[in-house]
């Protein structure tokens, strides 16, 4: 017999990358309709219900009964990049790899901060060593938790290191401010979180061309460069490469025309033009079930 939390983790299954993924490539919507479906919420007469309409009502279940750590990052993405900031303004990454770790989201506007989630499934296990990378890169760093877990992170924590917390009214919360980092970190993990078109921008942007040279040279050339800016200069470049990752009119349309249940899915999905040409079709449809 499927127990309530089984019967909610089938559901997660829709918000995640692999469905979104699968649906933008086969514009089939059979699977994540039935998915969707199975928790009661369709009703009878399922002819004029749209597919974002179903999405936004597993949501709801999820968000109030489920809280996995999609949960919290689609949260983080909507009152942090739609209502505090604006998604032409502020860049939003979702899962960046800093040092041994990966970051669950990273938004840049002024700043560069990065956020942990740790959601009321999560162990503490590696919290310290993660927490530790992102002060290498990041100008604050917030770990994002369930009231229950505060009062051990605050214990457990780097004082530079807020906690934020994810109330039962889905608001998140500010229960330690972080403190500014951005005089302690360190060139070398920030230019190995850059892509290649970043540093090569950054250093002619500050220092002027970089000389032809091989492909297998650029790299080294540019990271020894690097490590002489300024750590003004080093934040500012690791600001402005993170902002426009995701700022630019395209991804914008993009995940400003998904509904709100699947921002964070729209930020962390890779996808062509004409799937999510597909995916935004497919939302505006009446629900398909076999």
């Amino acid at each position: 017999m499927t127990s309530a939390l089984d019967s909610l983790r089938l559901l997660s299954r829709a918000y995640t990358r692999p469905m979104f993924a699968q649906l933008a490539r086969t514009g089939d919507t059979r699977e994540v309709s039935e998915l969707l479906s199975k928790h009661g919420l369709v009703e009878q007469n399922v002819e004029t219900l749209r597919l974002d309409e179903l999405f936004e009502r597993g949501w709801d279940r999820l968000a109030t009964s489920y809280r996995n750590e999609y949960v919290y990052k689609n949260e983080l993405a909507t009152r942090l990049v739609f209502k505090r900031h604006t998604p032409r303004t502020a860049g939003f990454q979702v899962e960046l790899r800093v040092g041994g770790s990966i970051a669950d989201v990273v938004v840049a506007n002024g700043t560069t901060t990065a956020y942990e989630i740790k959601t009321e499934f999560d162990t503490s296990r590696r919290l310290t060593s993660q927490t530790a990378d992102y002060l290498k890169a990041f100008d604050k760093v917030y770990v994002v938790t369930h009231p229950a877990h505060v009062s051990r992170y605050e214990r457990e924590l780097d004082s530079r290191v807020g906690l934020i917390v994810l109330s039962n009214q889905h608001s998140l919360t500010p229960y330690r401010e972080a403190a500014s980092n951005k005089d302690n970190i360190d060139p070398h993990t920030i230019f190995r979180c850059m892509r290649r078109e970043e540093y090569i921008t950054a250093i002619e942007t500050v220092a002027g061309p970089v000389p032809p040279m091989p492909n297998g040279l650029i790299a080294a050339h540019c990271e020894e460069l690097f490590r002489q800016l300024t750590m003004e200069q080093v934040h500012k470049c690791f600001v402005k490469a993170l902002k426009i990752r995701t700022i630019n009119k395209t991804d914008v349309d993009f995940v400003t025309k998904l509904p709100p249940s699947l921002r964070a899915l729209g930020y962390a999905t890779p996808l062509s033009g004409r799937q999510r040409a597909t995916v935004l079709g497919l939302l505006a449809k009446p629900v398909q079930l076999s």
